[in-house]
């Protein structure tokens, strides 16, 4: 009998940017335990390691790997690279933050830098249990970076909800999983296209098995109605944490869920499962965005906010097209710059943290922090869909997939909750600059960390807002690549 082996030449090359940041976590929490008196420059030897990683997508080669199951190309670069860009931008807030709340330690962005590698293998993966396997990296160190803050109460009930709903989450996932072996006899993505393109789009075990995985996915989403959690786990997290965690881990999940309804593209288009997704992408745009109007507390807001735009994206979803694929990762790109500079802004709010952060926090701070203010206004702007900002282009980008592919009512209904979206983010603005902030409150002056993030995040959204046609062409090839 002859054996091939799973692993092939260059598989090292194949996982460099991996290896680079779980060795670069490993480091950072010996430098915690053994070199207490060095915290002072974990953050900055964070942001080299996840700097390095970003350099080192440049020295891996595409192809597959490991018998078939992890693949590099064009759309895994890209998506590997907004999440790195949410780690930096993760990283440059938590340095201050983190500082002021005498809590910083190397196992911080240890786990932010292990969390990214399951990321990376939910993106790569061309196997089901691959991408089960990233998210469960993924999952547990979001367990601990949510209540990282161990000393409030807030922030402890936060991670123990995310905990107990992520793993009920997660039964259903892998319930989902195994059903799809029983229909298919396998769980690798090309195997499975096969054997969808000869199946009765009636099977009942197939649209179990698709129902139980997107549920599953659907809570990793925070789409309604699976969305029940991320209100209180955003208010209860460390604020740099909730801006990552409301950005990546939904990049990461969209990346693998398009890569299943590519394989389902035989009986997609043919099923009623499409109706499910059109409904949670209706769902949640109209929940989302009326909920988040009645919120007077920033993270809140943000969290009810981002279930709306999570509901954008699925849009996109409807056509398995390489535009429609293309126009996520626009998105996601472009979420990460605005949506992690909000809460960026949110961070800097010297405050109990057990308390809630509301909009009377930032009356006025506009006049009081200039540089907070004009970034925390654009960043506002941008998550309203407002030209000239990356945001407007996004929302574009979405909804011309959708009229293109026959979804005008979804399309226009996208349109109109984001109209009503423009109220509460403008109700920010309005009391940047319109209202008198409380007596004897302070907002203290940004380092160079949490300025730079800021200015990454302001310089992103107005050059993809002013210049998207190199994102567009990008993004553009990398999905008709992806697509057989």
């Amino acid at each position: 009998m002859t054996l091939h082996p799973l692993i092939e030449p260059g598989w090292v090359n194949a996982v460099l940017p991996e290896l680079v940041l779980c060795v670069g976590g490993l480091l950072l929490m010996l430098l915690g335990a053994f070199g207490a008196h060095l915290r002072g420059i974990t953050a900055p030897l964070a942001l080299i390691v996840f700097i390095v990683t970003a350099w080192s997508e440049k020295l891996v080669l595409a192809g597959t790997f490991f018998g078939g199951t992890y693949e590099i190309s064009g759309i895994t670069r890209i998506f590997d690279i907004t999440f790195l860009l949410s780690a930096i931008l993760a990283t440059l807030f938590a340095r201050e933050y983190l500082e002021r709340e005498g809590i910083e330690g190397g196992e911080f962005y240890a786990l932010l830098m292990w969390a990214t590698v399951g990321m990376m293998m939910m993106a790569k993966g061309l196997d089901l249990l691959i991408v089960i396997l990233g998210l469960e990296l993924l999952s547990i160190c979001i367990f601990v970076l949510v209540g990282y803050h161990r000393r409030i109460p807030v922030s402890n009930e936060a991670s123990l909800k995310y905990f107990l709903m992520g793993a009920f989450a997660t039964g259903f996932v892998l319930y989902g999983t195994a059903l799809f072996y029983g229909a298919t006899q396998s769980t690798n993505f090309e195997e499975m296209a096969r054997v969808f393109a000869a199946t009765n789009t009636n099977a009942p075990l197939l649209s179990i098995a698709f129902v139980l995985l997107m549920s599953g996915l659907g809570f990793k989403l925070a789409a309604a109605p699976f969305h029940g959690w991320a209100p209180d786990v955003y208010q209860g997290a460390p604020s740099p944490v909730a801006g990552w965690l409301s950005v990546a881990p939904k990049a990461a999940t969209l990346i693998a869920v398009i890569r299943l309804f590519v394989a389902m593209t035989p009986l997609l288009q043919h099923a009623y499962w499409l109706k499910m997704i059109a409904a949670l992408s209706i769902l949640s745009m109209i929940i989302g965005n009326t909920v988040a109007i009645a919120q007077r507390d920033l993270k809140r807001m943000l969290a009810y906010s981002g279930i709306a735009h999570v509901g954008y994206m699925l849009i996109a979803l409807l056509a398995v097209r390489d535009d429609a694929i293309a126009a996520i990762a626009v998105y996601t790109i472009t979420y990460a710059l605005m949506n992690i500079g909000a809460f960026g802004v949110v961070s800097m709010l010297a405050k109990n943290q057990n308390d809630p952060q509301t909009l009377d926090d930032i009356a006025g701070l506009g006049f009081r922090r200039p540089c907070y203010g004009l970034a925390l206004t654009v960043c506002m702007f941008s998550l309203s869909g407002l030209p000239p900002t990356a945001g407007f282009i996004a929302k574009f980008y979405i909804f011309k997939t959708a009229v293109d592919s026959g979804h005008v009512t979804i399309a226009l209904i996208g349109i109109l909750t984001s109209i009503v979206s423009v109220y509460y983010y403008l109700r920010v603005v309005y009391f940047l600059y319109m209202k008198e902030p409380a007596e004897g409150y302070a907002v203290p002056v940004a380092g160079v960390f949490a300025t730079g993030a800021l200015a990454i995040s302001v310089i992103g959204i107005f050059v993809i807002g002013l210049f998207p046609a190199p994102l567009f062409k990008m993004t553009g090839a990398a999905a008709r690549a992806m697509l057989p």
